[in-house]
């Protein structure tokens, strides 16, 4: 444990707070990012930025990016946005802050992701607006499809909003205003304005197209460095299964149909529907866990991969001084086993760590306070899975490094991220370490073991 940096934190207060389990961004992105690429043992995230590099200007990709949430894919697709920020005018877009995650539909995509761009395009480094006689026609039919109008908007507006959305601001960037407030409630009236869009989408689509074309041309023409828009769509992964089936299944067409690159987080388990995402979308492109074994099909438990080990444990040594805050590093590498390369596991193991040792009024983590922190998460994940198929599935996964043929417990298994992937050149899968400790765990690997 080397460490030693003068802006580590000293102390358990600090640590737990350093430890912070949101994507990184900004200035924690610069000063905090690791890259696992080699301990990930995969290129996916080269790729993204690979195909948005090589892509001709005015041209479009629609982009899968997958991976167990919490793998680090928020922090990736930062990246990427921060790579291509000078050939891209690039819009990040978290779902979350905009709509109901719950009940999220195509029409609610389609609405946040022409009012992200107009925004970006107003923003007073690009000042771009739309053309005037197309932007009244839009705006036209959208006052009769919704039967809004400005004094209707206006009204809607508080004073906080109206100074966000700034003096220039046209009805049509405030009328999306007022409906994500209204899409985000879940009210009727969402529902009454998704129906009347749907039944009007070629012609909304068209809409919105022709706007993000004119936007694209004038951006072309005044910052020719500019290949077009990229919009980067995060957190969709956290939709509920039966929310992200219909967008990805169902919607495939309507999602791939905007006129610019877009990056789409899809949840894990839709790899493995028998629906096939491959039939509307290329290939997702995968985070994986970092890979802390050393595979071998025949063996549990799996040994673990020390180097592996020490590139997943320098995510903790950046933020803390590791010396001060551990009573060795035995501790330390002990949350990096439970964590079984889940970055947000990790953190989340570490905050409770943290948490333990403060409320013992120990001056450091020691080895009771890991193992009580581990427990904790390993109970709350276990209450997520009630049935007993459950843990025989995992027994199986753990002595095979794959699912059996059931694909209801495949998909909720990896949604639940109580079964990890681990990918690269070889593809497998492995029971989240947490749950591996569990006595219905313990029993069903008894019974799979010794029939």
């Amino acid at each position: 444990m080397t460490n030693l940096a003068s802006d580590l934190a000293t102390n358990l207060t600090d640590a737990y707070e350093i430890c912070d389990v949101e994507p990184l961004q900004g200035k924690g992105l610069e000063r905090f990012y690791l890259p696992l690429l080699e301990a990930r043992n995969s290129e996916a995230i080269t790729q993204v930025g690979q195909i948005l590099q090589q892509q001709k200007p005015e041209s479009f990709s629609t982009i899968l990016f997958t991976g167990h949430r919490g793998c680090g894919k928020s922090t990736e697709l930062r990246r990427i946005e921060d790579k291509c920020k000078d050939q891209y005018l690039t819009v990040f877009l978290n779902v979350e802050d905009e709509t109901d995650i719950n009940d999220l539909d195509y029409i609610d995509i389609y609405l946040m992701v022409i009012g992200q761009v107009e925004q970006a395009l107003r923003d007073p480094k690009i000042k771009i607006t739309f053309d005037q006689q197309l932007l009244k026609s839009v705006e036209d039919w959208f006052k009769v499809v919704t039967t809004e109008d400005e004094r209707s908007v206006a009204l809607s507006l508080d004073v906080e909003a109206s100074a966000s959305l700034g003096s220039e601001a046209s009805f049509f960037a405030k009328l999306l205003f007022k409906l994500k407030g209204v899409f985000k409630n879940s009210s009727s009236q969402k529902t009454t304005i998704r129906e009347t869009l749907k039944k009007e989408f070629t012609r909304m689509k068209g809409d919105i197209n022709l706007l993000l074309g004119d936007g694209l041309k004038k951006l072309r023409k005044k910052f020719p460095n500019y290949k077009g828009f990229l919009v980067i769509v995060d957190n969709l992964d956290r939709c509920p299964l039966a929310v992200s089936d219909k967008l990805f299944f169902d919607y495939a067409a309507q999602l791939t149909s905007l006129h610019c690159s877009i990056i789409y987080t899809v949840p894990i388990s839709a790899l493995y529907s028998s629906r096939g995402l491959s039939n509307s979308f290329d290939d997702p492109h995968i985070v994986p866990m970092v890979n802390i074994y050393e595979l071998d099909r025949a063996k549990y438990p799996l040994e673990f991969n020390q180097k592996s080990l020490d590139a997943v444990a320098k995510i903790i040594e950046k933020r803390v001084d590791v010396n001060v805050i551990f009573d060795s590093r035995h501790e330390l590498m002990e949350l990096v086993k439970a964590s079984g390369g889940h970055i947000r596991q990790l953190m989340q193991l570490m905050q409770r760590a943290c948490l333990t040792a403060s409320g013992r009024e120990h001056d450091k983590i020691l080895a009771e306070d890991v193992e009580y922190a581990i427990k904790q998460l390993q109970f709350s994940l276990e209450r997520s899975l009630s049935n007993k198929k459950y843990f025989n599935e995992l027994a199986y996964i753990a002595l095979n490094k794959d699912f059996s043929d059931e694909e209801d417990v495949k998909v909720q298994m990896l949604y639940s991220t109580a079964v990890l992937e681990y990918n690269g050149s070889d593809r497998w899968n492995y029971p989240n370490p947490l749950l591996m400790r569990s006595n219905a765990f313990t029993k069903a690997i008894s019974v799979l073991s010794n029939p």
